[in-house]
């Protein structure tokens, strides 16, 4: 029942220099769990609790819970939002009976870290059960609108990512008009979903694809086309690929074979690594780093963790996601460096300008 905090040393050993990992496993819900702190410089760390089958099991859950605690921290950063990175996960077995069980172990746990983790919706977690979490935990946002906060954070993701493909097109181009473009969308979910419809609506060519044959017929609703897989859709002529599913669909061979000008899109680390950008740079595709586009739902989580209640100020907020995006790829250009790196540069100078001098000493 107790969890494992792994140490600092074998944190380092894995090159993620995360602050704090807690490992959880109980036998009475069948939970089996992960909540990694990367940083906490800025602020508490806000990141989704994520559900899903883990076929590698426990050690493949920690992973992609690293992995996506560090983006967050990046997120956070780069948005200009007094937060860290954090991230759960929860492996998923099919067994829905124990899910109010497990969430609410869980819970407790997050309570236990006194705020330095603040959870929040993510795939397969939804505002019902971030309601759940709060009777257990004050640690929580995105839970159903209480007052003028809180509620679904995917539109607000679905918008920063449209505001960063038209920087995108600004930046290749000099138009970021959407008339006459044609966008793939992979993962029509919550937040892939809500990104078509607001392409279709825009004057996009949208082409999707989903699983899940609710989430296509959805889409197609709102005038997006359907190609059948993944792969067919990723064959396509596109002005942007917009990855909006889980993590990891392109990597080096899949980045020698795409037929799109721009990779934009809502999913957490979609490259599988650094060669896979390299790739895309050496074929003049323009890769706009995700914890860059997908910073929507962050803001929105954190507009509700300071319960603010001006509507304006969310709105401005949202919008200057766009003019970051643009700065960064016109940085990148002028220096003919990738957008990931000017990017990730940024975030991290912000972090070190928040740490005591000594911190930054031990860290260099």
């Amino acid at each position: 029942m107790s969890p494992d905090t792994t140490n600092g040393a074998l944190l380092r050993s894995l090159s993620w220099e995360h602050e704090r990992v807690v490992l959880v496993q109980d036998a009475d819900s069948g939970l089996r769990a992960a909540i990694a702190i990367h940083s906490t410089a800025l602020g508490p760390a806000l990141g989704g609790l994520r559900i899903r089958p883990y076929d590698g099991g426990v050690p493949e859950a920690l992973d992609d819970a690293l992995r996506l605690a560090r983006a967050m921290t990046l997120k956070a950063s780069l948005a200009g939002l007094d937060l860290g990175g954090g991230k759960a996960v929860m492996l998923d077995d099919g067994d829905e009976a124990r899910r109010p069980a497990r969430l609410a172990r869980l819970a407790r746990e997050v309570e236990r870290l006194d705020g330095a983790y603040i959870t929040a919706e993510d795939v397969g977690t939804s505002t019902a059960d971030m309601d759940l979490i709060a009777e257990h935990t004050r640690h929580v946002v995105g839970r159903t609108p209480h007052g003028s906060v809180g509620g679904d954070p995917s539109p607000a993701t679905a918008r920063t990512v449209l505001g960063a493909i038209r920087a995108a097109l600004g930046a290749l181009d000099g138009d970021d008009a959407l008339p006459g473009r044609t966008v793939g969308v992979v993962g029509l979910g919550k937040v892939g979903g809500e990104l078509a419809a607001l392409l279709a609506r825009a004057g996009a060519r949208v082409v999707g694809y989903d699983p899940v044959p609710e989430a296509r017929e959805a889409a197609r609703a709102q005038g997006a086309e359907l190609a059948p897989s993944a792969a067919a859709l990723m064959a396509h002529e596109l002005d942007v690929l917009a990855p909006c599913a889980l993590g990891g669909l392109i990597d080096g061979e899949r980045a020698l074979a795409l037929r799109c000008r721009i990779v934009c899109g809502a999913a957490n680390n979609p490259l599988t690594g650094p060669g896979a950008a390299d790739v895309l740079a050496a074929r003049k595709i323009l890769y706009v780093p995700d914890f860059l586009a997908n910073c929507g739902g962050l803001i929105h989580a954190d507009a509700e963790r300071r319960a603010e209640t001006d509507p304006a100020a969310l709105e401005r907020a949202l919008a200057g996601a766009a003019a970051r995006t643009r700065d960064v790829l016109l940085e990148a250009h002028a220096s003919g460096r990738q957008p990931l790196a000017v990017a990730e540069e940024h975030a991290w100078a912000r972090i070190r300008a928040a740490r005591p001098a000594a911190a930054r000493v031990a860290a260099a």
